[in-house]
């Protein structure tokens, strides 16, 4: 083989190797844009989440805040109550029944920390925590 055939084959299996890593490349970058693609979906519905519930807690506050202007001006009345800041005929603030599991207050139950496997066969499992307080 001479010199010059040599040269031309290595250039041809250069040329070769390029083209693998340039057509490598362009996989890995359709990868790359597809789960960009992915985790900007996933991160735009977590941001509409978080904006349904913050706009339910605003509305609540707003609520809260206008009770609460209610119950200032119901107490610098003289001789009103907090039954005249309730519209008529809706409960007043013991409405709720005690069997309502809402209107008890709930203790805290205490965090054990993370469980090895190991520990699921020796102790037995792990206390159910869809018992009633």
């Amino acid at each position: 083989m001479s010199t010059d055939q040599l040269e031309a084959y290595v250039n041809g299996q250069f040329d070769e190797l390029h083209r693998l890593v340039r057509l490598e490349e362009k996989r890995t970058l359709h990868l790359v844009d597809l789960k960009e693609a992915f985790l900007t979906a996933a991160a735009a519905e977590k941001i509409a989440e978080i904006s349904v519930h913050t706009e339910r807690l605003q509305e609540e506050m707003a609520c809260i805040t206008q009770q609460l202007g209610q119950l200032d001006q119901a107490e610098k009345q003289p001789g009103a109550g907090v039954g005249a800041v309730a519209p008529a005929g809706a409960p007043g603030p013991g409405h709720r029944p005690m069997n309502d599991i809402e209107a008890r207050p709930r203790i805290p139950e205490p965090r054990q920390g993370p469980r090895l496997p190991g520990d699921y066969r020796r102790n037995g499992p792990e206390p159910s925590m869809d018992h009633a307080p």
